[in-house]
């Protein structure tokens, strides 16, 4: 037998059976996220025919609210650039000084202000006052990194396609980051706890949202943001780090892997509905994932050979703690950078002194740049993770369980397990569909992460990083899965971002090193990347038509030229994209005296509330009512009086969704008996909205 015959036709049957998948899954993710169905096509051709109009007051307003953001990122790139000159390895490029110098003022900024909120400084003269000598601190660092860098040797890189591919989506990303918020989670609490502390010029305990406890490192930059602008500029400062990430991404690639066109990577990474998404969004997450792979970047970097030894494993420790300050969930890949580190001291035969001086140098500047945060919640609640694992202050095992949805996840299914990537991209049973889309190149290339990264082909030319990347993205995965089994409510793709991360370089060097398998007939890799460009062309149109589940995310329902030109007013923007729940608010600050008290019920979102709106965090408000008081309308009114309640919101839109939600569990849904009593015999209803919102007096 012709052994190498034998192999050839092998290796020829899996490449056909390869494309073969790559077909498929192309077929099922657009059959499954159109990127323009037939029903949005009227929508659009309505958005479209709406006339276009630009005013001087209007451009000059969103020129403010730039010139805003691109001030405070100036002040964190020259702070961080002093930190860095401290801090830095020796032979660092300009461009990791811009990256990870801005990843580190901005981390400075957020402790500070952080700071200030403490000590009770939250005011606006204080903040100008602190900004103005910080800014004068920074001027030589930016005159200097400025000199230094040669932003075109970086660019003149990328092939004419992947420039247009770019720009189309960053200026998709940036108009829409440049318009109020509307997002879920900013109205709930990303905005509305910077917006409070502000208002009360300080940050203290007593109050019961629970997410206020989270760590706060980028709500501190928020509130900075607000302070010298308002919320739109504290988006920018998200956005931001849509740039420093594709940094992060190239250098990775280019570094450690010696991909040839680096720029592969990054378009691995804008391939993510995702990303672009939450870059338009005051959320965390493009910041969680850019310290998180910072840290692991420059552990990596600190085992080269010619590597940053242990001003990279300081380095690494910083990112690890300021990853800390973002979220609870970052101990994942903080924990799996800390094993990483002391696996490769035992590859390398570390002497046991040498590796105590390392592991103190990753851990001690994590913990140092973290425990800020976790003291103020010991502070504050008696708990240094609050609400997690110890309680505290305003919680009870009631609480706990309706946090945790214990029981709601997918189990021991072993088939829906097996099937976990598929799902995960296709977004069928995202809790968050919006803003959890991965696209598709993820999935379709996993045959070939499988194939280098659990089956080693080709091991002896994989660079070492390689495995290093792939097994921090395992990681994130076995422990997402977990959390997928466990609770429903955690089956939200963005908590894998930076597993994402981490793979678009290793799949950026897949599509180079699967050259030699190219045939004078047919190049492999000349037929993937062609596929690439195919799926970032429907990407495009993704951004701008996509319409999930009615949300209309495409661009053309922000429609954002209609406010940034001045056809939209604030208000009319809000209430078209928000609907009802902006029209309830606004009545609300209207109409209820300015002492009033509401207490809203499922409904968590309370930013655009200017009276004392208490929200409904976890949606539990009124089953805990009944935890405490049983069935007993007139002992949960006396509580609410007691309390200081005046008002109510009955959000019943909210209500229906946990009613008819298959995965709530039938014991843990809302039992409205109680309900309907408080309405008829102790509220006064004083008005309703779209159907949506009824708002009652407490009498």
């Amino acid at each position: 037998m012709n052994l190498s015959r034998t192999s050839n036709a092998l290796k020829w049957i899996l490449v056909t059976l390869f494309i073969g998948w790559l077909f498929y899954i192309a077929g099922i993710y657009f059959a499954t996220q159109k990127p323009v169905s037939p029903a949005d096509i009227p929508l659009i051709a309505e958005s479209i025919r709406q006339p276009v109009a630009f005013s001087a007051a209007s451009l000059g307003r969103t020129a403010l609210d730039g010139l805003a953001a691109l001030w405070l990122w100036a002040i964190a790139l020259g702070i961080g650039g002093w930190l860095w000159q401290w801090l830095s390895p020796k032979d660092t490029s300009p461009a990791e000084r811009l990256i990870f110098g801005a990843g580190l003022g901005i981390g400075a900024l957020g402790l500070l202000t952080f700071g200030l909120g403490l000590a009770g400084w939250l005011t606006r003269p204080v903040i100008f006052g602190t900004l103005g000598v910080l800014s004068l601190a920074a001027i030589p660092q930016l005159r200097f990194t400025f000199h230094v860098s040669r932003f075109k040797r970086y660019t003149a890189r990328i092939p004419l396609p992947a420039k247009m591919f770019l720009a189309s989506i960053l200026f998709l990303a940036l108009t829409i980051a440049l318009l109020p918020p509307t997002d879920w989670d900013g109205l709930f609490y990303h905005l509305t706890a910077p917006k409070l502390y502000l208002t009360a010029a300080r940050i203290a305990p007593g109050v019961d949202i629970p997410h206020f406890s989270f760590p706060q490192l980028l709500e501190m930059v928020f509130a900075l943001a607000m302070a010298i602008r308002g919320d739109v500029t504290a988006k920018l400062m998200h956005f931001g780090f849509v740039f420093l990430l594709g940094g992060l991404t190239w250098h990775t690639a280019r570094k450690f892997l010696r991909v040839k066109n680096s720029w592969l990577a990054v378009l691995f990474l804008f391939s993510m509905p995702m990303v672009l998404t939450l870059a338009g969004w005051a959320y965390n997450d493009l910041a969680l994932a850019f310290f998180e792979l910072a840290a692991l970047y420059f552990l990596v970097d600190s085992f080269q050979s010619s590597g940053s030894g242990m001003r990279g494993l300081v380095l690494a420790g910083i990112f690890a703690g300021l990853a800390m300050g973002l979220k609870y969930t970052s101990a994942v890949a903080v924990g799996t950078v800390g094993l990483l580190l002391m696996w490769l001291l035992w590859r390398k035969r570390i002497s046991w002194r040498d590796g105590v001086r390392a592991v103190a140098a990753f851990a001690l500047p994590a913990l140092v740049v973290a425990l800020p945060w976790y003291i103020k919640n010991w502070i504050f609640t008696g708990n240094p993770v609050y609400p997690f694992v110890f309680g505290g202050v305003f919680w009870d095992n009631f609480r706990a369980a309706a946090y945790s949805g214990a029981g709601t996840g997918i189990g021991g299914d072993w088939a829906a397990l097996a099937s976990l990537p598929v799902q995960l991209t296709l977004g069928v049973h995202d809790a968050n569909f919006t803003d959890g889309r991965t696209g598709l190149l993820f999935l379709a290339f996993l045959p070939l992460v499988l194939a280098y990264g659990v089956f080693r082909y080709r091991k002896h030319v994989q660079p070492p990083a390689l495995s290093i990347l792939l097994i921090f993205a395992l990681a994130q995965f076995a422990f997402w899965t977990l959390g997928v089994v466990w609770s429903a409510g955690l089956w939200q793709s963005r908590l894998l971002l930076p597993m994402f991360v981490a793979l678009a370089p290793v799949l950026a060097w897949l599509v180079d090193d699967v050259a030699h398998l190219d045939h004078p007939q047919f190049s492999l890799r000349r037929f993937l990347l062609l596929f690439i460009a195919f799926a970032l062309t429907l990407g495009v149109v993704d951004q701008l038509f996509t319409n999930t589940i009615d949300n209309r995310a495409g661009w053309v329902y922000y429609r954002p030229d209609r406010y940034i030109g001045g056809a939209e007013s604030r208000s009319d923007y809000l209430s078209r994209r928000t609907g009802a729940h902006f029209r309830a608010l606004s009545r609300i600050n209207a109409e209820l005296p300015a002492d009033a008290v509401v207490q809203f019920l499922w409904e968590p979102r309370t930013y655009f509330c200017n009276l004392d709106c208490r929200p409904d965090s976890i949606l539990d408000t009124y089953g805990h009512w009944q935890y405490l008081y049983g069935k007993d309308a007139a002992a949960i009114n006396t509580a609410l009086r007691a309390d200081g309640v005046t008002h109510v919101l009955v959000f019943s839109a909210g209500l229906d969704f946990l009613l008819n939600d298959p995965s709530v569990l039938p014991e843990n849904r809302p039992d409205v008996t109680v309900l309907h009593q408080l309405e008829n015999e102790f509220w006064d209803e004083l008005f309703s909205v779209d159907g949506a919102y009824e708002i009652y007096r407490v009498n």
